[in-house]
């Protein structure tokens, strides 16, 4: 029997992530350099690279889960509604307010049934978003995708499981829930260990040995773990940690929440593109396709005796994407050129255009589409006038590119206030 794709799911923010199409870990090869001296033809070893992960996951879910996480923003407490649910209409998550995340995979032994056992899992701790993709087509379910980058992640004959905590300003010490799984430091030849992962105080990825330190670190016996700060986190602080743990786990079953409160994917005939806003909103009609794709370039922080990353360096933002139009004749072309370019029907259009304008996309929920589920914001769009992409017995679809002028986007959850 294999570890098949319905007993693993991802818990992130405390409640699991619904709609999951894929997800995981890409390449994890880790590069050697190969060390050889002068006098010796053999190589004398080979050195790792100091390793860069991506874990991608794509969902069909139009909530506003996935933002709510990546954002910091969870108020899950593990039932069956999702991190959004929580928060009110018009709650605001902005790509540039993305924080460092935990994700715990526990897998099912299939032979539970129902009722669900976890027996193992794996780790991605301390990960930050670097990409998120919405694509929406006018006949396709839509679809959106996060890409998570870290420098570690963690195997275990045991159970996965983020520890959330509230700082106080005058606590320093916090200790697992469970008995940890401890984790020997450089492989079989350590003598060291190790159990808890991903401590995150405020979104931000501390550091141990600095920021704070764990015990026991010398046992390899599974027992209760400790991190203890170097200061007190402050008062309301959100504080997460991850490990394995010994104890019996049972599988969340908040996976696949109802369609009757959250669909099970959306179509086209649901999602509204509009430019403008306020009074000047206008729908854009004959709209056969949108995508959006946010982006961070950015680098590793590492450090002298640290095997694991310490944090992220931002070096930029930014935020693209397309929406091809199909009109139903060259003035609803030029109707809609007119709108993205700021320029009058009566003028000669061009090809350069720097006037930017508020892009809205909604998301309606199919049984009630007077219901918003969730509103896509850019309110610096800068469109390219697009090609003619013409071809035999095949209506003619116009791609306008866009651009962000300051690279940032907004999730509403609900409609934009």
């Amino acid at each position: 029997m294999s570890v098949h794709a319905g007993t693993i799911i991802h818990v992130g923010g405390n409640n699991v992530i619904d709609r999951i199409q894929s997800a995981g870990l890409g390449d994890v090869r880790v590069t050697n350099d190969v060390i050889r001296e002068v006098g010796n033809e053999l190589i004398v070893d080979k050195v790792p690279q100091d390793p860069s992960f991506t874990f991608t996951l794509e969902s069909f879910d139009v909530s506003a889960e996935l933002e709510a996480f990546i954002t910091g923003q969870h108020a899950g407490t593990g039932s069956a509604a999702d991190p959004a649910t929580a928060a009110a209409d018009g709650t605001a998550y902005k790509w540039s307010d993305c924080e460092f995340v935990n994700v715990a995979s526990p897998w099912k032994d299939p032979a539970t049934g129902s009722a669900g056992v976890v027996t193992s899992g794996h780790l991605v701790p301390g990960f930050y978003p670097t990409r998120m993709r919405y694509q929406f087509g006018v006949s396709d379910s839509a679809s959106q995708t996060v890409e998570l980058a870290g420098g570690a992640f963690y195997y275990a004959d045991g159970a996965p499981v983020e520890q959330f905590a509230t700082g106080d300003a005058s606590t320093t010490a916090f200790v697992t829930a469970d008995a940890a799984i401890p984790y020997r430091i450089g492989g079989a030849e350590g003598s060291s260990f190790k159990s808890i992962f991903g401590v995150i105080v405020g979104g931000i990825l501390q550091t141990e040995g600095v920021d704070y330190t764990q015990s026991p670190s010398n046992s390899a016996s599974p027992a209760v773990a400790t991190v203890t700060f170097t200061t007190a986190p402050a008062n309301g602080a959100d504080i997460r940690f991850c490990y394995f743990t010994t104890a019996a786990k049972s599988y969340p079953q908040a996976v696949h929440a109802s369609t009757v409160t959250k669909p099970g994917a959306v179509r086209g005939r649901n999602i509204c593109v509009f430019l403008g806003s306020g009074a000047s909103r206008q729908k854009l009609g004959g709209v056969q396709s949108f995508e959006l794709e946010a982006t961070v370039e950015g680098d590793f922080e590492r450090e002298f005796c640290n095997t694991e990353v310490v944090g992220y360096t931002i070096n930029g933002r930014d935020c693209t994407g397309s929406v091809t139009v199909r009109a139903k004749n060259s003035d609803a072309f030029l109707d809609v050129l007119s709108k993205v370019t700021g320029v009058a029907k009566t003028e000669v259009i061009g090809w350069l255009n720097q006037h930017s304008l508020p892009l809205e996309v909604q998301i309606q929920n199919p049984k009630n589409p007077a219901q918003v589920l969730k509103t896509l914001y850019v309110d610096d769009a800068i469109f390219q006038p697009p090609g003619t992409p013409a071809r035999v017995n095949t209506p003619t679809d116009f791609q306008f590119g866009w651009e962000s002028r300051t690279g940032d986007f907004t999730v509403y959850k609900g409609a934009k206030p």
